[in-house]
């Protein structure tokens, strides 16, 4: 008796139960695939501190790309080498085991050795000329080479400032007070190769050990943008800030390993662009608009800015360096002179 009367409330439960799945199942369907997927989480670093324009300005690349896809997308960006070295980032972004990372061009030359180009000494003139070559024909040709030889994707790119030197012990007030200076470089190409011609004694440094070896006096100076000088206090290390302005902008990569950049729709690899051209936006601004804040900042911190006296004997030393430079861009030294004229 009792297996009869469990039979009917059972396969009532199951009538209910079937009803119930088929009406969430219409629910279901009723939402847009998009909103349905699952959200991808892109993992960029970078070398610098989270007070730092290059971080502010990706942190106002997540935000946009969050609106624009509507959540579909997000940007998480670790600051102060978090995610490793650049060195190491460009390592782990050809396995896919970072997503993104800011690159500067020696970095990215590991992927397609002419981006080191970018670095050469006296390269652009303003922010109008920089931004027509890499965002023009020039920066396409990159994009693709350096996909074709290594799996990784240039998806934007980010000014980098305005390179000088700082010093401990005394001003550079000429070429020859730097000669035989001991100073820090990042360990890439072709920073050794600009300060050997400037007559220094190069010494590759990794950036997050920059402060201990001012600090312990195994460098004489170190080269920086001044917004560098100021974030990474160097202040407190270091006494002068000589104005060589060896390099201007020198665009940096924003690079994505493809696995990464494929699992986004077409629409959602366009707002990434779109929003990290905002973050780059931003950076050029407050590069541009900062720089004269930056130098109070310092001097209100106790350096001393140092405007040398023979701005041309700078430029002809790293004009003569260029025939032995262009190898580490591959040799083509023209390539030099066209992006100069370019714009």
């Amino acid at each position: 008796m009792s297996a009869i009367l469990r039979g009917p409330a059972s396969g009532g439960m199951t009538r209910r139960a079937t009803l119930a799945a088929l009406a969430g199942a219409a629910a279901v369907a009723a939402v847009p695939r998009a909103a349905r997927a699952q959200a991808v989480t892109l993992r960029l670093g970078h070398v610098l501190a989270p007070t730092h324009q290059f971080h502010t300005g990706m942190e106002l690349a997540a935000a946009e790309l969050d609106r624009a896809t509507q959540g579909r997308v997000r940007l998480e960006v670790f600051p102060s080498s978090q995610l490793g070295t650049e060195r190491d980032m460009h390592v782990a972004i050809r396995t896919g085991s970072i997503d993104m990372l800011l690159g500067s061009p020696g970095g990215a030359s590991v992927h397609l050795k002419e981006l080191s180009v970018l670095d050469a000494p006296y390269l652009f003139r303003d922010n109008a000329h920089w931004q027509s070559v890499v965002y023009g024909a020039q920066g396409a040709d990159w994009e693709a080479r350096t996909l074709a030889a290594s799996g990784v994707r240039i998806v934007g790119w980010f000014h980098r400032g305005t390179r000088h030197v700082v010093s401990r012990g005394k001003p550079y007030n000429t070429i020859a007070d730097m000669a035989g200076q001991k100073i820090r470089v990042a360990d890439l190409p072709p920073y050794p190769q600009v300060f050997a011609a400037l007559g220094a004694s190069p010494t590759p440094i990794a950036f997050a050990e920059m402060y201990g070896a001012l600090q312990a006096g195994t460098v004489d100076g170190a080269d920086a943008p001044l917004d560098t000088i100021l974030s990474q206090k160097l202040y407190e290390v270091s006494k002068y800030v000589n104005l060589i302005a060896w390099s201007f902008a020198a665009p940096g990569t924003i690079l994505i390993a493809e696995s990464s950049f494929q699992q986004l729709s077409a629409d959602d690899q366009a707002a990434l662009r779109a929003a990290l051209r905002a973050g780059s936006d931003h950076i050029t601004e407050a590069f541009t608009a900062g720089e004269e804040r930056v130098k109070a900042e310092l001097v209100a911190n106790g350096m001393v800015l140092v405007t040398p006296t023979d701005p041309e004997a700078w430029a002809a030393a790293a004009a003569a360096a260029i025939p032995g430079l262009a190898a580490t861009w591959g040799g083509d030294a023209a390539l030099y002179d066209r992006i100069r004229a370019a714009g």
